[in-house]
Order: structure tokens, then C-alpha cells, then sequence
């Protein structure tokens, strides 16, 4: 949710979106693919500590609206052109519709969906799906993404969310290529507080199966459960 402009600069309305997201019926979208979340960090690394800030709840969302009362209803939701994002989009944008705003989706070739969500000068940059792969297995590459300030070759600017100086220097303490447990600690802590400012709806991370030939020694590949499989170490019985 872009967080510098009407309606979503008012935590209240953030709030309500994330009680309002139901993970489970995304996940009925994306064909079981994704394990319902409700934060940053996925379950398996480093720093996590599951909690539920924002479980389904659509009366608490509507009094949360009705609360901040905005008077900016008209939002743009934006997605990509790649299925089930874009089924995804059009739950995400009826959910927005019975909070009572006029939601209006915008779907635009996945090619180029980055590049145009990345630049502030597009205009109607309300709110739209984002999602992203970790380049390692670490709580930085897992959240840093959307809440560091835009890097000049960095494509993957969420929508406006929070990236103020003293967002980025509360990343700053834990941010280290391998986490140690203090550093886990503060990237558990670092989690929650993001989410009770709700910039963002997370509603899952992936799950991916890999089916192999029965002539694989299964028990020499290596798991990673927040990357994947290592492919170098399959190999044959």
C-alpha cells in the first residue's frame, strides 16, 4: 500500500486491509502453492517468530474504516498479467470494495510490472500485488526489498511504502550476512513493528514441490526451507 497518499497513509486503513485479506482463501487462489502468513519473515528463517497481528476479521475492518472515515475512496489496485497474480488481484480488489472503496484493477504485462510500479511518476499508484525471490536465505533479503528506500538498480519499490530515513536505520542493527541470535532477536522485533504499522497485506510465502526420479539419493539433497533446494547436491543412488 503506497503510504505517502490518501487513503493508505492512515494506519487505520492499513489495519483494516490486513483483517480484512483472508491468507486462507489466497491460498485456495494460488492452488495450495503459498503457506498462509501473516509478516515478513517465512516460517524457517532466521529471526522468525510466528504471530498473527491481524487475523481474518471483517467486522473489525469495516469499524477500523469507519473509524478513519477517508474521504479518498477511489484506489487503483495493481497486478501483473501472469496467472494466479492476477486472480489474486481481483480477490484483493473486491476485498477493497466491501470496505466500502472504488476499487478499480489495473493489470499490466508482468514484464514491465516493476519497472512501472517503481516509478513514483506513475500516476494512480494506490495499492497491487508484489512479490519477490530471496538472492540468499537470509532475514535481509527477506524484508529489505520494500523497506529500504529505492536503490537507483533496485526494481523491486513496492508501491511507496515506508522507506523514511529512520524506517531504513531501524533495519540497520540487524542487517548482517549470516544472523546471529541477537541479530535474530532484532529481526523478530523488527518484523512485529513493521506489521503494526501495516505497510503491506502479506498473505503467504511460496511452497514449491520437486518431483525426481526414484533413481535420486534423496538423502544427500540439501533443503533449504526458505530457498529451495541446493540442485548441486542431486544426485544419483
Amino acid at each position: 500500500m503506497n503510504t505517502t497518499t490518501a487513503p493508505f497513509d492512515d494506519v487505520k486503513v492499513r489495519q483494516a486491509v490486513n483483517y480484512a485479506v483472508d491468507p486462507e482463501a489466497l491460498e485456495r487462489i494460488y492452488a495450495g502453492q503459498i503457506a498462509p502468513s501473516q509478516q515478513i519473515l517465512p516460517r524457517g528463517m532466521p529471526g522468525y517468530k510466528k504471530f498473527e497481528l491481524y487475523p481474518h476479521d471483517m467486522a473489525k475492518a469495516r469499524q477500523l474504516i469507519a473509524e478513519a472515515h477517508p474521504a479518498d475512496r477511489s484506489v487503483t489496485v495493481w497486478s501483473d498479467d501472469e496467472s494466479p497474480n492476477n486472480e489474486a488481484a481481483e480477490y484483493y480488489e473486491g476485498v477493497l470494495e466491501k470496505l466500502g472503496f472504488d476499487a478499480t484493477l489495473k493489470i499490466v504485462n508482468a514484464d514491465n510490472y516493476f519497472t512501472i510500479v517503481s516509478n513514483t511518476s506513475t500516476p494512480e499508484l494506490d495499492t497491487g500485488l508484489g512479490n519477490w525471490f530471496e538472492d540468499y536465505p537470509t532475514p535481509t533479503t527477506s524484508s529489505a526489498p520494500a523497506l529500504r528506500r529505492k536503490h537507483p538498480a533496485d526494481q523491486q519499490h513496492q508501491l511507496g511504502a515506508d522507506r523514511r530515513p529512520e524506517a531504513e536505520r531501524r533495519d540497520r542493527p540487524a542487517r548482517s550476512p549470516t544472523a546471529r541470535p541477537k541479530q535474530e532477536g532484532e529481526y523478530a522485533q523488527l518484523d512485529r513493528s513493521f506489521m503494526e504499522q501495516a505497510p503491506w497485506a502479506p498473505y503467504g510465502n511460496l511452497t514449491v514441490a520437486t518431483f525426481v526420479s526414484s533413481a535420486i539419493d534423496l538423502d544427500k539433497v540439501i533443503f533449504n526451507p526458505t530457498f529451495g533446494q541446493d540442485l548441486t547436491s542431486f544426485q544419483f543412488k
